[in-house]
């Protein structure tokens, strides 16, 4: 059963998921306190690829408990009380924290450490300073070892892949209708805001004539942005 615990950072609310095996953080929530980053800026670091990739290949099939699903490092989730949003796992979330602000990552890691220590997951009889120590540990071993990895292009590409499909699913409202922005990342196509005004008027002019409905969705750029059957967009974008 999944258990959601809230704080807040300079009143921005941040959810922690904290169950046996998983331990995730929404960074959909901890960005908000950064207007001037993005989590898509993140995800296309190269050294974040590298560091996704390396911690796949540590959970490789690890399951968890509660209900055998494979542990995840990254998901989107679009329904369900409290958990809509991008969510990293804990190792993850530590570095997208540094990259936000040191000052942040330190915050992070208090609260990972208070979650620990209140015994709000189990400890298997293992101390929580000595978790947090390891966790730690982990990260900085995972960092030094992206840092030094060498380039494995079949791999990469496949990390960017699904960092595209992710950034596409963030400004999506299901798989048949994406923002100008979610279809452009989806397909690899350049989208300057000016071509993107100009594909929204065609493409809202498109739908009108061949009627087809047009739904809204949550843009971490413009806040509600309107949405596109991909047929329509596949005609309008070139």
């Amino acid at each position: 059963m999944s258990e959601l615990t809230q704080f807040k950072y300079e009143g921005n609310n941040i959810t922690f998921e904290f169950t046996d095996g998983n331990k995730m953080i929404n960074a959909t929530e901890m960005v908000k306190a950064f207007p001037s980053k993005k989590i898509n800026d993140f995800l296309r670091l190269k050294s974040t690829k590298e560091y996704i990739l390396l911690l796949e290949d540590r959970y490789g099939n690890s399951r968890i408990a509660d209900n055998q699903s494979v542990r995840e490092v990254l998901k989107v989730v679009k329904g369900g009380l409290g958990k809509q949003g991008t969510w990293m796992d804990e190792i993850l979330a530590l570095k997208f924290a540094a990259w936000l602000s040191p000052k942040f990552d330190l915050w992070v890691y208090d609260r990972i450490y208070e979650l620990l220590t209140k015994g709000r997951v189990e400890l298997q009889q293992t101390p929580a300073s000595n978790i947090i120590q390891s966790i730690r540990l982990i990260a900085d071993q995972l960092e030094a070892q992206a840092d030094n990895i060498s380039s494995n292009t079949n791999r990469i590409e496949q990390i960017e892949e699904a960092v595209n499909e992710l950034e596409a699913k963030i400004t999506s409202t299901d798989a048949n209708y994406f923002t100008i922005a979610g279809y452009c990342s989806l397909h690899r196509i350049s989208c300057p805001l000016d071509k993107a005004k100009l594909w929204g008027k065609k493409a809202t002019t498109l739908s009108r004539q061949q009627n087809i409905p047009t739904g809204t969705a949550h843009d971490e750029r413009f806040g509600r942005v309107r949405t596109y059957h991909q047929e329509v967009l596949r005609k309008v974008i070139r």
